[in-house]
């Protein structure tokens, strides 16, 4: 295959990962209403979000359809990444595509999932409750949602560490001993993004951040390790059949 056909193949995959996610954009909009009193329920009942302009409604709309949407489109956008890089790979290789897909679609979801269910209704009421309800609080809706969609989105990509881990050790890019030996400075990294993903200076509600990532990079480190084995033993059975 030439290079203007692998940019042919490329423009034909990119058109189709935005056709899906337009249309996946289509089916949050019409969803928008409920789709935005899901997020509004991890505040407090007694504070009330505010639009502050004519427009403020309409972009608020088109991010959650946007974010929700690619939610939707994910595994037809991740088969197309796949699908352009197929060629690259070992036959044993390509038959990992189905389980990366759905795998990577399951992941970002449950990212979504535990930054709504886990972190938001720990995280909102410390954050709206710093005054002691001195101060009436009267959030804009276009910067609540933003940060809520902020939260879904770097929990959803986080999550995604052990799927990609696992994809890397099948390549032989990354080793268990490797993220071993730099697990001190996944670490620090850790700690940093945590604090700039927090929107407080907290203890807790950082930790609500750093501690998943933490987690997610063991996991990650156990996912490499087992990916290992299988290659090895794939290995084994390869020369054991093919002596010569």
């Amino acid at each position: 295959m030439t290079l203007i056909d692998h940019f042919a193949e490329l423009r034909t995959r990119l058109f189709i990962a935005l056709g899906a996610w337009v249309v996946g954009a289509g089916v949050a909009f019409y969803f928008r209403a409920a789709l935005l009193s899901w997020m509004r329920a991890p505040l407090p009942d007694n504070i009330t979000l505010t639009a502050f302009s004519i427009l403020e409604p309409f972009t608020v709309s088109m991010q959650v359809s946007a974010f929700f949407g690619l939610a939707i489109a994910a595994p037809v956008i991740v088969g197309q990444i796949w699908g352009f890089i197929a060629p690259g790979l070992y036959p044993e290789e390509r038959r990992w595509a189905v389980p990366f897909v759905l795998m990577t679609a399951l992941a970002f979801s449950g990212g979504i999932l535990f930054a709504y269910y886990v972190v938001l209704p720990l995280a909102l009421p410390i954050i709206v409750g710093f005054l002691m309800g001195e101060v009436q609080l009267l959030p804009g809706i276009g910067d609540y949602i933003s940060k809520i969609l902020l939260y879904m989105a770097v929990f959803g990509i986080i999550f995604e560490m052990p799927i990609v881990s696992f994809l890397l050790a099948r390549l032989g890019i990354i080793y268990a001993a490797m993220l071993v030996q730099v697990r001190r400075y996944a670490i620090v990294v850790s700690c940093i993004l945590a604090a700039v993903i927090t929107p407080t200076a907290d203890p807790f509600n950082f930790a609500l951040v750093a501690v998943p990532l933490l987690i997610l990079y063991e996991i990650s480190i156990v996912v490499v390790r087992f990916s290992q084995q299988k290659v090895a033993l794939a290995r084994d059975d390869t020369n054991f059949t093919n002596p010569h």
